[in-house]
C-alpha cells in the first residue's frame, strides 16, 4: 500500500475548492489528504500551480523510493523473457512477440517507429517551446524563478494552460460532464449504433465482488437472442487495480453468453456534488466500454477457446476508433449536460474544445514513441541485468525521444504495469493501432455518418464479431473496401494536409 501524503490548501493553489474541501482535514487538520490514485494526482498535476507539490507527487509514484523492489523485479522478468525466447530460437523477446503480431517482425516495427519519429520530431519540439514560453511567463508573473526548461512535472500543467489559450478551461467543462449522465448516455449511443439491448439486472440478483459493482445483461436486439453479461466497477477503492482497463472473465459457449468486467477509477460523487469528469476521463469510459463491446460481440466458435486471442497491435484499434465520437458536435450534444441546470454544452465551448483537438499533440505522440522503444530496449538482444542499467537506459532515452530529462533517480517502469504484462514488447500497438483506428473512422463512419445504424452493424459484424480469428487484415479490408492506408492517420497528427 502506498502512503498518503499530506498539502496546505496553499500547496494546492490551483486546484478547485471542491477538490481542496472534500480532502481538507481529513487525516490532518489543515492538510488536504492526497493519494496516488488518479482523481487525485491527475488534477494535481493539471491545475496545481505549486510546481513544488506537482514534483513531490510526480517523485511519490516514480523515485527511488516508489513501489519497493520494482525495478529489481523488471529485470529479473525481461532475462527470464530473453531465456524463453532462447529456448524457442529467436534472437530476443521482442523479435519473438512481434513474429505473433499484425507487424510481423521487429523490423517492421522499428521502421515504423523511425518514421513516425522522423515525421513528429520537428513538430513536436515547436509544441515543447510553446509549452516552455508558457512557463517563461508563469514564472515571470509569479515571480518565481524561471529554470529555461521543462521538468517531467511541468508538461501536465502547462499542457492544461495551453488549452485554456484556446478557450478550453477544463474545469468549467467538468461541470457539463456529470458521470451517471455521461454513462448512460454512452450506454445509449452504443446500444444505437451496435443493434444491441442492456438492461440492468437488480442488486441482489447477480453475484458480485463490491456493492457499488453495476451488472447489465446484453441481447442482440433484432432477434432478442442472449448475448452476455458485463459490469461495470467506476470508483477507486483500497487494493482495487489503479488503472482503466477491462477483463473478459468468461468466454462464451453453446450454454451461455460471455462475460466481461469494467474497471475504472472515476471520481465518485459525494452528498454536496455528483462525480464530474474531465473530458478525458469521458474519453476513457468511450475507449473501455469499446472493448467490453468488442469481447461480447466476437461470434462463433472459435472465439469461445483461449487460442482465439486479437493481436495485440490490433486490440486497441476499435476502441480508439470509437474515442472519435467524444469529439462529435452531435455526441458532445448528447453527452454533456449541465449538473445543476440541465443545459447542454455552450456552443462557444464546444467548438473550442473540437478546434483545440489535436493542440500538443506531436509533443504527446513523441511521448508514445518512448514508450514503445522503452518496451522494445528492455526485450532486445541484449536486456538490462540490474536495476542500475534500467535507470541509465531510461535516463538516456526519455530526453532523447521525449525532449524532457529524466528527474534523478525517477523510473516509470517502476509503476507502468503494461510492460510486465501482455503488453510486453507489444507497446508500439498503441500506436501501430492508431493508425487503422483512423482510418476506419475517416473511410466509413466520417463519410456515411457517425451513428449510421448500417455502418454500425457493418462494423459490428465484420471487425468486432471475428473477434480473434482469422487474418485481421481481411476483417479490416473488407470492412474498408481496401486494404488498410496510413493517409488519415498522417493527416489527424497534422502531417500530411
Amino acid at each position: 500500500m502506498q502512503p498518503n501524503f499530506f498539502f496546505s490548501p496553499e500547496e494546492l493553489k490551483g486546484c478547485t475548492d471542491d477538490f481542496i474541501k472534500e480532502r481538507l482535514g481529513k487525516d490532518v487538520d489543515g492538510k488536504c489528504t492526497i493519494t496516488l490514485k488518479y482523481p487525485d494526482i491527475i488534477p494535481i498535476g493539471q491545475t496545481c500551480e505549486v510546481a513544488e507539490t506537482r514534483r513531490l507527487v510526480s517523485n511519490a509514484r516514480e523515485g527511488i523510493n516508489a513501489y519497493k523492489n520494482n525495478l529489481e523485479l523488471v529485470a529479473q522478468g525481461v532475462q527470464l523473457r530473453k531465456q524463453i525466447a532462447t529456448l524457442l530460437g529467436y534472437p530476443s523477446w521482442a523479435e519473438y512477440i512481434c513474429t505473433k503480431r499484425m507487424s510481423g517482425s521487429y523490423k517492421a516495427v522499428d521502421e515504423f517507429l523511425t518514421n513516425l519519429q522522423e515525421k513528429l520530431t520537428a513538430a513536436g519540439k515547436d509544441d515543447y517551446e510553446t509549452l516552455l514560453q508558457l512557463k517563461k511567463d508563469h514564472c515571470n508573473e509569479m515571480g518565481g524563478e524561471f529554470d529555461g526548461k521543462l521538468n517531467a512535472w511541468d508538461t501536465g500543467y502547462y499542457g492544461n494552460e495551453l488549452l485554456k489559450t484556446k478557450g478550453v478551461d477544463s474545469e468549467k467543462i467538468r461541470e457539463y460532464f456529470p458521470l451517471d449522465h455521461v454513462v448512460n448516455t454512452t450506454l445509449e449511443i452504443y446500444q444505437e449504433l451496435l443493434g444491441l439491448t442492456f438492461t440492468e439486472l437488480l442488486k441482489g440478483t447477480y453475484w458480485s465482488w463490491h456493492k457499488e459493482v453495476r451488472c447489465f445483461h446484453v441481447k442482440d436486439t433484432a432477434s432478442g437472442k442472449a448475448i452476455g453479461h458485463f459490469y461495470l466497477d467506476l470508483h477507486p477503492r483500497e487494493g482495487k487495480y489503479g488503472h482503466a482497463a477491462i477483463f473478459h472473465l468468461v468466454k462464451h459457449t453453446t450454454a451461455h453468453g460471455a462475460v466481461d468486467c469494467m474497471l475504472c477509477n472515476l471520481p465518485a460523487s459525494t452528498e454536496a456534488k455528483p462525480s464530474l469528469l474531465r473530458h478525458q476521463n469521458v474519453v476513457t469510459f468511450f475507449h473501455e466500454f469499446g472493448h467490453i463491446m468488442h469481447g461480447l460481440c466476437s461470434e462463433g466458435v472459435g472465439n469461445s477457446t483461449r487460442l482465439a486471442k486479437c493481436p495485440r497491435d490490433f486490440v486497441e484499434a476499435p476502441s480508439q476508433m470509437l474515442e472519435n465520437w467524444c469529439w462529435q458536435k452531435s455526441i458532445l450534444e448528447r453527452l454533456a449536460k449541465h449538473y445543476q441546470t440541465g443545459k447542454q454544452l455552450p456552443d462557444e465551448m464546444l467548438q473550442s474544445m473540437i478546434r483545440a483537438k489535436h493542440v500538443n499533440v506531436a509533443f504527446g505522440s513523441l511521448r508514445q514513441i518512448y514508450l514503445s522503444r522503452l518496451d522494445l530496449q528492455i526485450h532486445g538482444p541484449d536486456p538490462p541485468k540490474s536495476a542500475d542499467e534500467l535507470q541509465t537506459l531510461v535516463n538516456e532515452l526519455r530526453p532523447a525521444i521525449t525532449l524532457i530529462e529524466n528527474p534523478p533517480g525517477n523510473n516509470m517502469l517502476r509503476t507502468f504495469g503494461h510492460l510486465m504484462n501482455q503488453y510486453s514488447a507489444s507497446y508500439y500497438g498503441y500506436m501501430w493501432a492508431e493508425v487503422l483506428s483512423a482510418d476506419m473512422f475517416a473511410t466509413r463512419f466520417e463519410k456515411d455518418g457517425v451513428m449510421d445504424p448500417k455502418v454500425g452493424m457493418d462494423y459490428r459484424k465484420m471487425v468486432l464479431a471475428p473477434g480473434g480469428t482469422h487474418n485481421i487484415t481481411d476483417h479490416l479490408t473488407k470492412f474498408l473496401g481496401r486494404p488498410p492506408s496510413n493517409q488519415a492517420f498522417l493527416k489527424s497528427r497534422g502531417i500530411l494536409e
